[in-house]
């Protein structure tokens, strides 16, 4: 399984303090309006079934090992624009997704 995280994105995660045992933790969960989410969280205590997706650095992605048909090929970005600024999820396994880009289904 694969992601990708654009520079910028990276860039981000570090000025959030990700190493020394810190991590972003990815989760899908219920919710908006097409009906699943992307919810993300800095973290710094591993679970039993935690499955790394990326690590580059003191960059490192984990999930749910459940949750990887989520995962496939998700490219994470983020962007600095002054309307809706802050990291995206961008997901080819999703094939709705609302208005808003908030939330997708598959």
């Amino acid at each position: 399984m694969a992601i990708e995280i654009t520079p910028k994105a990276h860039e981000q995660l570090l000025k959030l303090g990700l190493g020394a045992g810190r991590f972003l933790r990815i989760d899908v969960v219920p919710g908006g309006c097409s009906g699943m989410t992307y919810k993300a969280a800095i973290d710094d205590q591993s679970k039993d079934d935690d499955e790394t997706l990326y690590a580059e650095g003191a960059v490192r992605i984990v999930a749910t090992a459940g949750i990887s048909m989520f995962m496939d090929g998700l490219k994470i970005d983020y962007s600095d624009d002054l309307i809706r600024s802050g990291f995206r999820f961008l997901s080819p396994v999703a094939v709705k997704s609302c208005g808003c880009g908030s939330s997708f289904a598959v």
